[in-house]
């Protein structure tokens, strides 16, 4: 005889079933059936969707769950929480609701009181409420949205002033400014693409200047030499005794415009001559004919010049 039969594994299989099954829900309702846990009661005005299961925190970490949510006659919610006997809950310490992530999921958070002593179970422990990330948020920029509100007033008085000192004339004169700026801008584009044709242009003169400098550069000494120079001429100019010079110089003048006046004033021998026609009429002749005697002369020398290297002969007379 077999020690189980076909039904009696069925029912174990059945009742196994069960179990799981009721572990589980019990599980999912956050109690746990195969561990012991202590049970601690909260109530709050308003939970703010906190559900059954949700998670009971100790700075951040997973402590237990939520068991059991109810409204009670006074309008308050009891909410009921396992936490492990791992934990040691101690009196004073304080429980408080929270939002989990920015989706507004809410938890638990346990924080709990210095001591040594386990609290009671079905103990009530006091409760608060935590802004969440959004709350957090909305409140740092409801200010910032305050401030905008009046910035946007005062900006729409300062349109509305700007408005009323806009004329129609003032308007057309704007319109007018525009086109020219307009017109102007298209200038500066033509001028721009000139100056791009130009950049060879442009390239070989910058080269043209680059190679003058460096010549003068190497020149550097040369140059120096020549200032230094022309500073020695200049120092010898402004040494020299110009002053005395010119003082001469107007003496000179002066004496010779004395000698000119004596000449035209038919003074002295010079002026006589310079000034008498008859005079220059007897040179002229004198000089006609004393050319025409050296002429004469040098046609006919012996006439003038006679000459005897070895003596005359007397001619015998009979």
């Amino acid at each position: 005889m077999k020690f189980f039969t076909k039904e009696a594994r069925i029912g174990l299989l059945v009742a196994s079933s069960l179990l799981i099954f009721v572990a589980g829900f019990y599980f999912l309702k956050g109690s746990n059936i195969f561990s012991g846990e202590h049970k601690y009661n909260a109530y709050f005005n308003d939970v703010q969707g906190l559900q059954a299961s949700s998670s009971v925190q100790v700075k951040g970490l997973n402590v237990g769950k939520v068991s059991k949510i109810t409204l009670e006659k006074d309008g308050r919610v009891k909410v009921v929480i396992s936490v492990s006997k791992k934990i040691l809950v101690t009196p004073g310490s304080t429980i408080s609701l929270a939002s989990a992530d920015l989706l507004g999921t809410k938890v638990l958070q346990l924080a709990i009181a210095p001591g040594a002593t386990q609290l009671e179970d079905d103990a009530v422990l006091p409760t608060s409420i935590e802004g969440g990330i959004l709350d957090n948020l909305s409140g740092e920029i409801s200010p910032l949205i305050n401030d905008v509100r009046h910035v946007v007033a005062t900006l729409d008085t300062v349109l509305l002033g700007v408005n009323s000192m806009l004329n129609q004339d003032t308007r057309q004169r704007l319109t007018n400014s525009v086109a020219s700026l307009e017109v102007t801008m298209n200038n500066f584009s033509s001028i721009s693409a000139k100056l791009n044709n130009e950049s060879d242009h442009l390239a070989s003169v910058i080269r043209n200047a680059n190679s003058i400098t460096g010549n003068l550069a190497a020149n550097n000494q040369q140059i120096t030499n020549i200032i230094h120079n022309a500073e020695g001429i200049s120092n010898q100019l402004s040494n020299a005794p110009i002053q005395e010079t010119v003082k001469e110089l107007n003496a000179t003048i002066t004496q010779l415009q004395g000698v000119m006046d004596k000449i035209n004033s038919n003074q002295g021998s010079l002026g006589m001559m310079v000034n008498d026609k008859q005079l220059y009429n007897n040179l002229s002749e004198t000089l006609k004919t004393l050319n025409l005697l050296i002429g004469d002369i040098n046609a006919h020398p012996s006439r003038y010049i006679n000459v005897t290297i070895f003596g005359r002969k007397n001619k015998d007379t009979h």
